[in-house]
């Protein structure tokens, strides 16, 4: 379990598929440098290393778990396998569509899996959630073994169900009636209720067990901030004077970003232009635009799995579509404050930032407001803003200058590894054929326009 849950960790939380991927794509994130992702433009490497990593790492982990356990005899130790394959299942399926999953992980038996439907697939995890949910009992755990809950079988329940909802919000254009149902149930059975649920691999920094992202960093300076995100905290300001610095916007930007290095006299924050070509970012200079966060590159910065404010904005969603109890601005009030007490600061900051003109709820813009506060809050989970953009719209990327895509689009999805035409082309093509494509511009199932 601890190798499984560090694996695919690492992976999907790290500087090659986050910083040098989704957290690209999704526009909180920019190169500065060696732009060739930033501009839809993926080594094969890159993609088979990917496709290949999640499959024989952690995956295969929680697979041995799951076959090997007896859930009438050890559900403790099944559940948190169930979760964990599901969180990283969710994260593949959302970034390839169709994927081998039914047959996945069932070694020599099946060496040329079939791909699921994402529609399949999203049943799946629906249904493998809920029977983890309803399997733990009073029994231990994993103990110190487990990495992200320590053995807290409750918070695993919660993890459960909080991924359920996660999930039942994806198919809120293509299924409503089934994101409706799903969303219901994950609340009813318990969902994070505070940030002490939060689900986080806390990694020691002891230069065995260092974050991901600071191991990223530590090496390489060509990731940071995105001028897209800089933007749009700097937009949403408190109070705003007649010679405005940079410390009255939403107070996080001075969490998630450095100030630039060429104004020390000033602290001043700079995001960088996303999809340009390599000279164009490397004319900019690197010392002109904003590093990420120390708070977010430390040796023992949490990698998140999922947090309580995307929970909340779940929530509010779920009731300002009247799918769910609550009051949609109590909840989106209580979402930001969620997500601004995790990055430290104080409440009657976030007492005055809610209350300002540009964040204040109403109900005529309250989706499209709970889908930008929801993309802020996701930052350093690359895949959940990338998704959450892709799904909602917002906040209105455009593609760089040099983007590839035809027509020049921001990026939908990932293609398919080229390994795959190798060692499981029929598979693959059938797939391929069943989704109408599966180009940079193809959209994944739930993604509707």
């Amino acid at each position: 379990m601890p190798d499984g849950e560090s694996d695919v960790v690492s992976r999907a939380r790290g500087g090659s598929f986050d910083l040098t991927l989704t957290s690209l794509w999704a526009q909180q994130i920019a190169m500065d440098r060696f732009t060739d992702e930033d501009r839809y433009s993926i080594r094969s490497d890159n993609i088979n290393g990917y496709w290949s990593g999640f499959y024989a790492g952690g995956l295969e982990d929680f697979a041995t778990i799951i076959a090997q356990g007896d859930s009438g005899v050890s559900p403790n130790l099944i559940a948190p396998a169930l979760v964990m394959k599901s969180w990283t299942f969710g994260i593949m399926t959302d970034i390839w569509g169709d994927i081998p999953y039914s047959d996945a992980n069932k070694g020599r038996g099946v060496l040329t899996p079939t791909y699921d439907p994402q529609q399949a697939i999203y049943a799946g995890l629906f249904t493998a959630l809920k029977a983890a949910n309803d399997m733990v009992n009073g029994d231990p755990g994993y103990g110190s073994a487990d990495l992200i809950y320590g053995g807290n079988m409750a918070e695993w329940k919660k993890f459960a169900n909080s991924l359920r909802l996660r999930f039942a919000l994806r198919l809120s254009k293509v299924d409503p009636a089934t994101a409706q149902t799903q969303a219901l149930a994950a609340i009813a059975d318990g969902v994070f209720t505070s940030n002490a649920d939060n689900a986080l691999l806390r990694w020691p920094g002891d230069g065995s067990s260092n974050s991901p992202i600071y191991n990223n960093f530590v090496t390489r300076d060509d990731q940071h901030m995105s001028q897209t995100l800089v933007n749009t905290l700097k937009s949403l300001y408190i109070s705003i004077g007649p010679t405005p610095a940079d410390t009255v916007f939403d107070p996080r930007l001075a969490v998630y970003a450095d100030p630039i290095i060429s104004s020390p006299a000033k602290a001043l924050y700079v995001g960088a232009p996303n999809g340009l070509q390599d000279d164009a970012a490397i004319s900019i200079g690197i010392n002109n635009t904003s590093r990420v966060g120390i708070a977010y590159r430390s040796k023992t910065t949490p990698s998140i799995l999922m947090a309580y404010s995307e929970v909340l904005f779940d929530e509010a969603e779920a009731a300002a579509r009247g799918w769910a109890p609550g009051d949609a601005a109590t909840l989106y009030n209580a979402a930001i404050q969620a997500s601004m007490q995790y990055n430290g600061i104080a409440d009657n900051v976030t007492a005055a930032y809610v209350a300002s003109p540009r964040v204040a709820y109403s109900p005529a813009t309250g989706l499209a407001q709970i889908a930008l506060q929801r993309w802020i809050a996701l930052f350093s989970e690359g895949t959940e803003a990338y998704s959450s953009w892709r799904r909602t719209g917002v906040p209105d990327l455009q593609p760089g200058p040099a983007a590839i895509t035809t027509p020049q689009i921001v990026a939908r999805r990932l293609t398919y590894p080229v390994s795959e035409q190798s060692f499981n082309n029929s598979a693959l093509q059938a797939a391929i054929t069943a989704q109408g494509g599966a180009l940079l511009s193809s959209r994944v199932w739930w993604d509707k326009p």
